[in-house]
């Protein structure tokens, strides 16, 4: 009786230590990992998607911003015991550890997710059966200091899916071009299957074949998916981050300032992607109709007056060109007014009574020291009304 009562004392003393440690205040997951920022304009088109300060595109996104479907397909796919175990599954390390190391037959991990997890955060090698005792060692830390939500929010964003890609944040806007909230049925399972071998998967070989295994899985939970088999079938064009688009790049550059640490993972902008496109055409054929004046460059800022939302950013007549300093922002840089002001004077002028509109000026050559101003054209017009 007295061993039990020992026993149960135990139990409870572990139990209070277990919560304290879960409730004791700590750093976040994602507060150790930077986000890539994703800019829309004002019709919710991507703009652009920048690289996190790790040259990776993560977009970290909270779970409850991630389609359902999403979390149940990488469920089914890589941990169904999830919400049972307390970070290690007992039965998965022995049936992989039997596969791999006595039966001889292909290596078969037996992680749970938070195992995953627990290598991503450290990322050890975790192949050697040291490696993994340290993995589990870990997952099980992680268990006790962070709720299920927040594992699994974690692995989400921070799961490989090829090359630099991680999270299903990015890897949504970069293979199918669209926020992962809105993922169709075939594209929900491409994204669950491309983690187990990115570089083929991603490349196109076996992601089909992948696909339907997780298929049937998922049918066996969800038989109303029945008609939807024959589009799994099909293959689906995965897009990359060579196909990201980079738009309004003065504007945005502005907007995703790394000066800003509070900037949001995501930028819904006033710009409007047809009115910055039209700007564009408008500024290329200006700039080419009046070369040989002269003209190399020029900016320009679409502002809607009633409402004063910038509508489209012209920072220069090229980005790329470095022979105009194409990446210097010109509605922003400092530089002389020159004639913009010329409005403003005359106008002060007449309210102050010092000239009236048929006041005769002389336009003539004139030195300030060394400032000898004169006209665009170099030419000079002698008397000239106001």
């Amino acid at each position: 009786m007295l061993r039990l009562r020992r026993l149960r004392l135990a139990l409870i003393v572990l139990a209070f230590v277990l919560l304290a440690v879960r409730l004791c205040p700590k750093r976040p997951i994602g507060g150790r990992y930077t986000s890539s920022i994703a800019v829309y304009d004002a019709q919710g088109k991507l703009l652009r998607l920048t690289l996190a300060d790790d040259d990776r595109y993560r977009l970290w996104l909270p779970l409850d911003q991630m389609a359902p479907d999403i979390v149940e397909a990488f469920l089914i796919k890589e941990d169904r015991w999830f919400y049972w175990h307390p970070g290690v599954n007992p039965v998965a390390l022995a049936r992989g550890g039997w596969r791999t190391y006595v039966a001889g037959e292909p290596r078969q991990g037996g992680s749970t997710i938070t195992m995953q997890l627990a290598r991503l955060m450290d990322r050890r090698q975790t192949r050697t059966p040291i490696g993994k005792l340290r993995q589990i060692a870990r997952a099980l830390s992680i268990e006790v200091m962070y709720s299920k939500r927040q594992i699994l929010e974690a692995y989400l964003n921070l799961v490989p899916c090829g090359g630099n890609i991680e999270g299903v944040g990015a890897a949504s806007l970069i293979y199918f071009e669209k926020p992962a909230r809105a993922l169709t049925l075939p594209e929900t399972l491409t994204l669950a299957v491309i983690p187990q071998s990115p570089s083929r998967r991603t490349a196109g070989r076996e992601v089909v074949a992948a696909r339907m295994r997780l298929f049937e899985a998922w049918n066996r939970d969800h038989p109303e998916a029945e008609p939807q088999r024959g589009f799994l079938s099909l293959p689906l064009q995965l897009h990359g981050p060579a196909d990201l688009p980079f738009l309004a790049p003065h504007a945005i550059n502005t907007l995703v300032s790394r000066d800003n640490p509070l900037a949001p993972r995501e930028i819904r902008a006033t710009l409007d992607l047809n009115m910055q496109r039209t700007l564009e055409r408008q500024v290329r054929g200006y700039v080419e109709n009046n070369r040989r004046l002269g003209i190399e460059n020029a900016s320009a800022l679409l502002v809607d007056y009633r409402t004063m939302e910038v509508k489209a950013v012209i920072g220069s007549a090229d980005f790329f060109n470095n022979s105009i300093s194409g990446q210097v922002n010109g509605t922003i840089a400092k530089r002389s007014p020159g004639s913009t002001l010329k409005p403003f004077i005359y106008a002060l002028a007449m309210d102050q009574g010092l000239i009236h509109p048929m006041t005769v000026l002389k336009d003539a050559p004139v030195s300030f020291g060394p400032f000898s101003p004169e006209n665009f054209d170099g030419n000079f017009s002698g008397p000239i009304t106001a």
